[in-house]
């Protein structure tokens, strides 16, 4: 979807629509990983079906549920969840200004960022907000992260997604997902295979030709 931007200055149009979109898939994918995993974890490790089926449910999780939930079954990769861990995102302009800057965030930014980006999610998926356009979106639904905190903000108090924000959002989930994942898998002497994953560029890269 990111590819069928265009990716150019000004008003996207139609367009705008493909923000709240790659936000909704990307955030959905992920809480079904999610439980996947945690379910083929605990499988790996030699938990019974019953057992299993107890501790895999989680509605809505966000990076911080999902790290808590692993951290509950391997305690052992508590201390080095966020070891040399670094993420590339877009940082909204201020006011009245248009440039998205390249900043590099660490990961107790990236687990709060996720959990606006979660209330963004709940936004959307509820009918709160459109996310193709300026608007007011409501404070948070769940917990104390508003979605406000993570979109950028405009001159009238009110705020827009934007694709730049939705890449953002999707960098933190992918890459917050791989690195516990990675950790987890290791307990269980499994080396994961992310390559098919999309990267999701900062920059606008077209596929060959």
């Amino acid at each position: 979807m990111i590819q069928l931007h265009p990716r150019k200055q000004g008003n996207p149009g139609n367009y705008a629509a493909l923000a709240p979109a790659v936000t909704l898939g990307v955030i959905s994918a992920f809480e079904g990983f999610a439980e996947d995993f945690l379910a083929t974890a605990l499988y790996a490790r030699g938990s019974s079906l019953g057992q299993i089926a107890a501790k895999v449910s989680m509605n809505n999780p966000t990076v911080a549920v999902f790290r808590d939930k692993l951290i509950g079954e391997f305690n052992c990769i508590s201390s080095k969840i966020g070891v040399g861990f670094a993420l590339d995102v877009w940082d909204p302009p201020p006011v009245g200004k248009s440039w998205w800057r390249q900043v590099q965030i660490p990961w107790s930014d990236a687990v709060s960022q996720a959990d606006g980006w979660m209330q963004v999610r709940h936004c959307l998926t509820h009918g709160l907000a459109s996310g193709w356009r300026t608007e007011h979106w409501p404070g948070p639904l769940k917990g104390k992260a508003t979605a406000s905190s993570v979109l950028r903000r405009m001159p009238s108090g009110t705020h827009s997604l934007a694709l730049h924000g939705a890449i953002t959002c999707a960098r933190i989930y992918v890459t917050c997902a791989a690195h516990l994942a990675d950790l987890a898998a290791s307990e269980v002497a499994e080396k994961l295979d992310w390559s098919q994953v999309p990267e999701f560029p900062l920059l606008d890269v077209k596929p060959a030709s």
